[in-house]
């Protein structure tokens, strides 16, 4: 699938979006509008990982860092081989059906939990990627992988392959998931409807 887009032309999307959060408040509110920047430096990560650390990790520490050393991987793919994709840690994440936005909330409940589901559409030139968001899943699985197999995942997820189309196994049984697609989006989106 033809995965990052570049277009002036109004699309629509759906976020879930916390209604609680203080900028959720003023942007969407307030001036029923949300704009990312790409930044371009390229300096996204916050936390780089110890090359020195050999000891013992426990599940605590192993918990805490598992969806952070999932993000870090998939954003030292995109620096190296996709660097005109948008970075998951910057991008706001949308879906381009309600359906899309209905499934992830299924698969993903304790995620999504009292957010709200809000239809945008976007303003002016902006630049959007596709991807299937079960690669996520299948890295923040508690299993061993090697880096092959991380870059691997991580690369697919970029590309745009679906990982229904993928033989993967985890902890040696063959794992798969039906695909939801994420949009990793920059630009700006205008909410037509306010209220939160």
């Amino acid at each position: 699938m033809k995965n990052i887009l570049i277009t002036d032309s109004p699309k629509n999307f759906w976020v879930w979006i916390n209604p609680n959060d203080f900028l959720v408040k003023h942007n969407i509110g307030l001036l029923g509008k949300i704009t990312t920047i790409h930044n371009q430096n390229d300096e996204t990560l916050m936390f780089i990982p110890n090359p020195n650390f050999n000891s013992f990790v426990s599940p605590f520490q192993n918990n805490i860092v598992i969806n952070y050393i999932a993000e870090y991987n998939l954003e030292i793919i995109r620096r190296n081989k996709y660097l005109d994709y948008p970075s998951r840690l910057e991008a706001i994440f949308l879906f381009e059906s309600e359906e899309e936005a209905n499934k992830y909330s299924r698969r993903h409940f304790d995620h999504v939990g009292d957010r709200i589901l809000k239809k945008c559409k976007s303003d002016g030139v902006c630049f959007f990627s596709k991807h299937d968001s079960s690669w996520i899943n299948f890295l923040r699985i508690k299993h061993s992988m090697d880096n092959e197999t991380i870059d691997n995942i991580c690369d697919s997820y970029w590309s745009g392959e679906l990982v229904i189309d993928a033989n993967l196994i985890s902890t040696g049984e063959k794992w798969s998931q039906e695909p939801i697609i994420e949009t990793l989006f920059f630009g700006s989106l205008i909410f037509e409807n306010r209220s939160l």
